[in-house]
């Protein structure tokens, strides 16, 4: 790493200059390529839904596209007024002709299944030629306004649907604005210093504009959607600013301490960045890890949070100590009133008091927070993963009015129908199908049942069915396991046809299902690595034992709060099921954050070991040095994750509450109390490796130079040593 911070430092100008062209080239390179193209991806394999879908693709390319609806309502008079009903009428015919429109199903010429029965709302299904993942942004949007310009104002017109919906979905906005003044604030009382506020921030923005464009260019290769790059971009912020946050922080200590500019810089990144390199990379495989579950949306958010990570930790080791170098001193500059520069000050006693407090109370304060981290996580086994539906967006998309003009005028069911799939042997194997209506239509869950379409061929039929209940509603669960296992079998024994249930109510269920079975082997699989990785690096099996299960903790209590406040609604928000992609990146990106500050805590406390070989000693030394920074870095990462609650969307609300509440408990909680506990309570075992693993390579995150320099004889010091 040394000789890699000194090229980067030496050749300073070439390195700014580098970065500023990688940007400016990739940016320009997306924009070639026409931007960003953020649609979804929900196949997968090996469920009935996805059976569904291949029969409909293959017998019904009409009806296998995306189905969306439009849906009038009016509060003066009936939609079924000659001048209501004209002027729809030529609104549908005119979306008809639109790009990408196949059909659009008039109303009113089935005014019983289309029409509500107080005549006060009425809906068109319009079906595009293709999945809403693949219809083109460009041609929904001008759907939407075709429709809408037909609204007056006593008629209301309003569009729902999966395309609608990923129409309307809007990347980070707002969200990342209030994150970036948040750390701003935080940076400013950490450092002191405008200039040295700055550094972090820069450095994060300009790793993650060359993210986006890299990002931009994935998207035309594999499915991004706009969830996924604000996800993406909520990561890359919050670590980019608290990689640059330890390794400015190292470069100021190590300036207090009289070093030149230059060699402060080497240094910083020879220390600092070496636990950089290390925990960018476990997040960067953390998040990859998510390629195992062989789903598309998840791939892409695996990608795209990658891609951004790698970028924010490039940065971190290159640009930001090439800019170092150049400032030297001036780091200082511009000096908040009232703060003194990191390296100078000492944390207060109450922080060596805490310290010790820690050490004579070691083993009440581990079971106590050991007992709040298992009652957090409590909720957790009442976890329901699905997909929320449209009654959970913001409520002023016009998919939030659609769907509850539907649920008010026809049931929550017409919300999220059923498509039956079905192959006939035999064109008289039609009469299979009407009997098996029928007997669909006995179930207490089925608010009624379109009828049958055959393919000119007569070997192939599909129908609608609609639930009384609403998409994300585990009563509509309950109905499609009921239709699959019992229903439909019953109904068709013995004919030799057989059905598929499908559509994107059905495939949303599927999905949970196979994300939820494959859990435990994503579990297994990231903290078998995280285990191996730490094991070499400390060659420690506590070290390991101790992380594994405290991340484990972590998001355990982190997921049982998103549960507790949007599966429950604990706070008053909408309930419904938490997102079917939610445990899997929340606990690959969780894990990661959470070594990251077991990396930056234990580093210093190893290096004071490895001075002194006394274990309490290199406890307290190592918390004092650290804490104060971790501490300003985990507020960081809250304020961002915590500020994607703003954006309306439910992914991104419930994964930035995840995140911040995972980063608030394993920053307070097990880092400031649960780890030094531990580390105390296991004394020198803490290092221990058991000799049949001596065998194990050597790899230093800290240099051994610094291992050497001689230490504080104030153990509460805020600053770290080089």
């Amino acid at each position: 790493m040394e000789g890699f911070a000194r090229w980067s430092v030496r050749h300073r100008w070439w390195v700014i200059g580098g970065w500023i062209v990688l940007v400016l080239a990739l940016t320009l390179l997306s924009r070639l390529a026409g931007g960003a193209t953020y649609k979804s991806n929900f196949s997968f394999s090996g469920y009935d839904s996805q059976d569904a879908r291949a029969l409909l693709e293959q017998n019904f390319p009409r009806a296998a596209g995306d189905s969306d609806q439009i849906v009038v309502h009016t509060e003066q008079g009936r939609v079924t007024d000659p001048n209501v009903r004209d002027r729809m009428q030529a609104m549908l015919a005119q979306v008809s002709r639109l790009p990408h429109v196949v059909s659009v199903a008039d109303p009113y010429a089935s005014p019983g299944q289309a029409i509500s029965r107080d005549q006060s709302t009425a809906f068109a299904t319009v079906t595009f030629d293709t999945q809403a993942n693949q219809v083109p942004k460009a041609a929904v949007d001008t759907v939407i306004s075709t429709a809408q310009a037909a609204g007056t104002s006593t008629v209301q017109v309003e569009l729902g649907g999966q395309a609608i919906e990923q129409s309307e979905s809007s990347g980070p906005g707002q969200a990342t604005i209030v994150g970036l003044a948040v750390a701003v604030v935080v940076l400013l009382v950490l450092f002191g210093s405008v200039t040295a506020m700055l550094l972090p921030i820069l450095t994060a923005l300009v790793a993650i504009g060359a993210g986006i464009g890299v990002n931009a260019l994935i998207s035309h290769a594999m499915d991004l959607n706009s969830a996924t790059e604000a996800i993406a971009l909520m990561i890359a912020l919050g670590v980019g600013v608290d990689y640059s946050l330890f390794i400015v922080s190292r470069f100021r200590a190590l300036l207090a301490e009289g070093r030149d500019p230059d060699q402060a810089a080497v240094a910083s990144v020879n220390t600092s960045g070496r636990a950089v390199l290390f925990a960018g990379t476990l997040v960067v495989v953390a998040l990859l890890g998510m390629l195992l579950l062989g789903v598309g949306i998840t791939n892409g958010i695996a990608i795209s949070a990658a891609v951004e990570v790698a970028f924010t930790m490039a940065a971190a080791l290159t640009l930001l100590p090439a800019v170092l170098a150049l400032l030297g001193r001036r780091v200082n500059t511009l000096r908040v009133p009232g703060r003194h520069p990191a390296g100078s000050a000492t944390v207060s006693r109450r922080l060596g008091a805490w310290i010790n407090l820690v050490r004579r109370a070691r083993w009440p304060l581990a079971i106590g927070v050991t007992a709040v981290l298992i009652g957090l996580a409590l909720p957790l086994f009442s976890l329901r993963l699905g997909s929320s539906d449209a009654g959970a967006d913001p409520p002023d998309t016009t998919t939030y009015k659609a769907y509850h003009l539907l649920a008010d005028g026809f049931g929550a069911g017409f919300n999220g129908p059923l498509l039956l799939a079905a192959t006939l042997p035999a064109r008289s194997d039609v009469t299979v199908l009407q009997r098996l209506a029928n007997t669909i239509k006995t179930d207490p869950g089925v608010g009624s049942v379109g009828p049958s379409r055959t393919n000119p061929a007569g070997t192939a039929a599909v129908l609608q069915v609609y639930p009384k209940t609403s998409p994300q509603s585990a009563a509509t669960s309950d109905l499609v396991h009921r239709l699959r296992d019992t229903t439909i079998p019953r109904a068709t024994t013995d004919t030799g046809v057989t059905v598929h249930v499908g559509g994107p109510t059905a495939t949303f269920i599927d999905l949970a299902a196979l994300l939820g079975s494959r859990l435990l082997l994503f579990i297994t699989v990231v903290v078998a690595i995280g285990f191996v990785v730490l094991l070499i690096v400390f060659r420690s099996l506590a070290i390991p034992l101790t992380a594994a299960a405290m991340n484990l903790l972590s998001v355990g209590a982190a997921l049982g709060v998103v549960v507790a406040v949007f599966q429950h609604g604990w706070t008053g928000l909408p309930t419904g099921p938490v997102q079917f992609a939610l445990p899997v990146m929340m606990f690959a990106i969780v894990f990661g954050l959470s070594t990251d500050y077991q990396v930056f805590l234990l580093t210093r406390i190893q290096e004071e070991w490895h001075t002194h070989h006394d274990n309490a000693r290199a406890v307290r030394n190592g918390m004092g040095q650290v804490s104060g920074i971790i501490t300003g870095a985990a507020a960081i990462m809250i304020a961002v994750f915590g500020s994607f609650v703003l954006g309306g969307q439910r992914l991104l609300q419930e994964i930035g509450v995840g995140l911040a509440a995972a980063v608030a408990l394993d920053a307070f909680l097990i880092r400031f109390i649960l780890v030094p506990a531990a580390m105390y309570i296991l004394g020198d075992r803490n290092w221990h490796l058991p000799h049949r693993l001596s065998w194990l390579p050597r790899i230093h995150i800290e240099p051994d130079e610094t291992a050497a320099t001689p230490p504080t004889s104030d153990p509460i010091k805020l600053t770290p040593k080089p």
